[in-house]
């Protein structure tokens, strides 16, 4: 029996080792979490109380009124709260309906040998890599009214004689916008999509070319098949982002005209920062948070059943 189970003391020995390795990971990862702590976690926190709470600021310091849920329930009746959701939600279905098929269109022509291959991807791939505010300042230039590059252009060809106010009519300036949100996100859909292209194996293609398989059958039947957990990451991601989006909308309309491209995030910039009703900004962050979240429980429930089938 001795010569089966080890001496209790080296067993004892072996687990304390374990036991130091284990006290000596959580040292090195204790930094990190109080990083997380104070940047993340006490800002949510503090932002949860503020939004039960009417702000008011007394010389330098700052009085909490409690108000209960008054503040979320003066979110849900402001008109301006639901136009700037409503315009959101166009950036998002823009993102998501046209900006992911667009990503992968791209992401499938860019797939295959091409000459100066690398070149064409790192110029699809620029808008992506831009500043959010240079990417803005771009899109500024382009659609400005004057001399912009777009006007101009539709001058040369003949299209048009007039100029267009593309950032002052409120019926062309929120599709402006969304045209220029897609540019950037387009590029962020191929380089998700180039990843999971590059990830299935050759020999399934070669495969499926054996059994006669046309073009058009295997992305049907294959590659769009295997790239749909890319496909469920890219919606969650653009669901997130573009919620977000604030960049763009500040630095070429801050929102106008009359309010014509205000989004969620700048209503709740304006809301805290201008009004300084750090309550009801608070409680819009929160209604948005709880918008988002149930949006993407949703996706990975209608997706969880066909990527476990995969």
């Amino acid at each position: 029996m001795g010569g089966i189970f080890p001496p209790r003391g080296l067993l004892s020995g072996g687990i304390d080792v374990e036991k130091k390795k284990r006290r000596l990971g959580y040292l090195f990862i204790l930094p990190s979490l109080v990083i997380i702590f104070f940047v993340l976690l006490f800002p949510l926190l503090f932002a949860l109380y503020m939004s039960f709470f009417d702000v008011v600021f007394a010389g330098r310091s700052m009085k909490f009124y409690f108000a209960g849920f008054e503040n979320y329930l003066k979110v849900l009746k402001d008109q301006s709260w639901w136009q700037s959701f409503m315009n959101t939600i166009y950036f998002v279905l823009a993102d998501i309906f046209i900006g992911i098929p667009l990503g992968f269109i791209s992401a499938l022509a860019l797939n295959r040998k091409l000459p100066l291959r690398s070149l064409i991807i790192g110029i699809v791939m620029l808008p992506y890599i831009l500043p959010p505010i240079v990417h803005a300042l771009i899109w500024k230039w382009i659609y400005n009214a004057d001399y912009g590059f777009l006007n101009a252009t539709l001058f040369n060809l003949g299209i048009t004689k007039e100029t267009i106010l593309w950032l002052v009519n409120p019926k062309l300036a929120l599709i402006s916008l969304i045209i220029a949100n897609l540019w950037q996100g387009t590029a962020f859909a191929t380089i998700i999509y180039l990843g999971g292209l590059k990830s299935i194996p050759g020999e399934i293609f070669e495969a499926a070319q054996i059994d006669g398989a046309t073009k058009w059958h295997i992305t049907k039947d294959i590659v769009i098949p295997l790239l749909k957990p890319f496909t469920f990451l890219l919606l969650i991601m653009k669901t997130i982002l573009t919620f977000k989006i604030f960049d763009l909308v500040y630095a070429v309309t801050g929102g106008g005209p009359a309010g014509s491209t205000k989004v969620v995030s700048l209503e709740i910039y304006y809301t805290a920062f201008n009004a300084f009703k750090f309550g009801k900004a608070s409680a819009m962050s929160y209604i948005l948070l709880g918008i988002v979240a149930i949006i993407v429980a949703f996706y990975q429930r209608f997706f969880r059943t066909e990527i476990e089938m995969l």
